[in-house]
């Protein structure tokens, strides 16, 4: 039902994706899916446990080698692509959006999203340690980091789902995202006397 549900906001939009097209996409009635998640805003904070479960466990296995922070810093790249530059990672935005915008979002939903957001600076700041190092105490270094990280490969599934020839290779660009990302915090880190 989760998959179902994936699936249809995948190929028909979030707001296409009516209860009973999850149902027959699953090959249940939505009766099944009411005794299962008794609505359907607890459908959709279900594939949102789920997503982020699969999150968590991708954060908690993975490690990010490299011998230079640009290495460190390609490393972890390709660890949040894991889950930042996966198609289901739109379904999760356009899910989460709602859950906290729509009026009619129950309290406890609200509740089960924040802790969500609680838990993701927990999943991902490990992998944050080990690349910056001892400059993975500052707060605001991290946040830079991950934040634009985060960004590009949001970026680019975003403009890949609107078009398939708008990316192609982007070695290119990685490098360069990298390398500023790196001299960045390089020289942030000199400024207040951290050694990277």
């Amino acid at each position: 039902m989760i998959d179902a549900a994936i699936q249809s906001i995948l190929e028909n939009g979030y707001y296409h994706t009516s209860s009973n097209e999850i149902a027959r996409r699953a090959g249940v009635t939505w009766g099944t899916i009411q005794h299962q998640f008794a609505t359907r805003e607890g459908l959709l904070l279900e594939v949102v446990n789920d997503r982020w479960n699969h999150f968590q466990q991708t954060m908690a296995t993975a490690e990010v080698v490299g011998d230079t922070l640009e290495e460190r810093l390609h490393s972890l790249l390709d660890v949040l692509a894991l889950h930042y530059e996966q198609p289901e990672h739109l379904v999760l935005v356009q899910i989460l959006l709602d859950l906290t915008q729509n009026p009619t979002t129950s309290a406890e939903t609200r509740q089960a999203v924040a802790l969500h957001g609680e838990r993701l600076t927990k999943a991902w700041q490990p992998l944050f340690v080990q690349a910056l190092g001892a400059a993975a105490g500052e707060r605001d270094l991290v946040r830079y980091a991950f934040s634009t990280l985060r960004g590009y490969l949001a970026a680019n599934i975003v403009a890949s789902s609107i078009s398939s020839s708008v990316y192609g290779d982007d070695t290119v660009e990685r490098h360069l995202l990298v390398r500023g990302v790196a001299t960045s915090i390089t020289a942030e880190a000199q400024r207040r006397g951290i050694a990277i």
